[in-house]
C-alpha cells in the first residue's frame, strides 16, 4: 500500500517516529509567539541597544525644589528668638564730644553705669561710662558730668524681650533720664522726648513690628526710612529747641541688626540682583537675598509678630 508523504520543513527537523519531538512541537505551536523577522533561528531576548525613552509631561520632567517638603525657614525670624543675642553699639557724648563707643552682645541686656562699684548682682551687663577728668579740660564741666555719673546708682538698663526693647533706671539711680528715637547722627532735639525712663517699672522704648512695617513701606517707595537709634539724655531735661551738644551726658544706642535691615532695603535696587546682609545677632551668617525675597521675608516676619 502506498502512504502519502508527510510535508516537512527543513527548519523543524522532526520525524513521525520521534514522539518526544512531536510533543514538544505541539507545545510550542500552542504558545502565542510573534513572528520571527527574516526567519532567523529562535534566540534569547537581547536588550535593545537604545532603550525606549519614557515620555514625561513638560510639567513633570524637572522636579521643583522642596517638592513634597516644607519651604525653607524665614531667616529673619531669628530676630525674635529669645536665645539669639542682639548686638548693640553704645556711644557716649559729654557736652557734644564723643568720649566712648563700644559694640557688645548682651544676653540679658546692658546697664549704663558711672562707677565700677555699681550693683554687680543685677543681670544686665554693665557699660562703664568714662571718667570725664581724663577727657575734658573745662573743670566746671568735669564737675557737673561727674555729678551726673555718680547719681546713676544701679544704672540705666536696656534689654530686649521678644520683639521689644525696654528701659528702666535701677537701684539708687536718682538722675532723671529722657529718651527719644532719632537719627544716627543727631537726636530729634527739635521736638520733645518720647518719654522719661521710669525708676519703679520698665518702659517700652522700641517695638520691632512698626519698624518692619515702615521698612516695607519704605521699600515700596511710599514712606520715609524708619528710625532705630535710641538717644538718652542723662541728668537733664531733653534739649527741646536747644543744641543737644550743650547737654552734659548724651548716650546713643544702636541695635546694629536694625541698621543692617535698613541698609539692605536701601541697597535693594533691581529685584533680580542679590545683596548681602549680616543680621549682627549671635551665631548669624551673612544672607544673600534679592529685593523680592527680602520683602517677602519681612512681610512674613510681620505676620509672625504679636499685635
Amino acid at each position: 500500500m502506498d502512504f502519502p508523504e508527510l510535508e516537512t520543513s527543513p527548519d523543524t527537523r522532526c520525524s513521525t517516529s520521534d514522539t518526544q519531538e512531536d510533543i514538544l512541537e505541539g507545545l510550542l505551536s500552542d504558545m502565542a509567539l510573534g513572528p520571527i523577522p527574516n526567519e532567523e533561528p529562535l534566540s534569547l531576548a537581547v536588550a535593545p541597544e537604545h532603550p525606549p525613552q519614557l515620555l514625561l509631561s513638560p510639567n513633570l520632567d524637572i522636579l521643583a525644589p522642596y517638592e513634597n517638603s516644607e519651604p525653607p525657614e524665614n531667616p529673619l525670624r531669628r530676630l525674635l528668638v529669645p536665645e539669639e543675642e542682639w548686638e548693640f553699639e553704645v556711644t557716649a557724648f559729654y557736652r557734644g564730644r564723643q568720649v566712648f563707643q563700644q559694640t557688645v552682645f548682651c544676653p540679658q541686656g546692658l546697664r549704663l553705669v558711672g562707677s565700677e562699684a555699681g550693683d554687680r548682682t543685677l543681670p544686665e551687663q554693665p557699660i562703664l561710662l568714662p571718667d570725664p577728668g581724663a577727657l575734658l579740660t573745662d573743670r566746671g564741666v568735669i564737675g557737673f558730668v561727674s555729678r551726673v555719673l555718680n547719681s546713676l546708682g544701679g544704672g540705666l538698663a536696656l534689654w530686649r524681650a521678644g520683639q521689644q526693647l525696654w528701659a528702666q533706671r535701677l537701684g539708687h539711680c536718682h538722675t532723671a533720664t529722657y529718651w527719644a528715637m532719632g537719627e544716627e547722627l543727631l537726636p530729634n532735639s527739635g521736638h520733645g522726648p518720647d518719654g522719661e525712663v521710669p525708676k519703679d517699672k520698665e518702659a517700652g522704648v522700641f517695638d520691632l513690628r512698626p519698624f518692619v512695617t515702615d521698612l516695607i513701606t519704605f521699600i515700596e517707595g511710599s514712606g520715609q526710612s524708619p528710625r532705630y537709634t535710641l538717644w538718652f539724655c542723662v541728668g537733664e531735661s531733653w534739649p527741646k529747641d536747644q543744641p543737644w551738644t550743650k547737654r552734659l551726658v548724651m548716650v546713643k544706642v544702636v541695635p546694629t541688626c536694625l541698621r543692617a535691615l535698613l541698609e539692605m532695603a536701601r541697597a535693594g535696587g533691581a529685584s533680580s540682583l542679590e545683596n548681602t546682609v549680616d543680621l549682627h545677632i549671635s551665631n548669624s551668617l551673612p544672607l544673600s537675598l534679592t529685593s523680592d525675597q527680602y520683602k517677602a521675608y519681612l512681610q512674613d516676619l510681620v505676620e509672625d509678630m504679636d499685635f
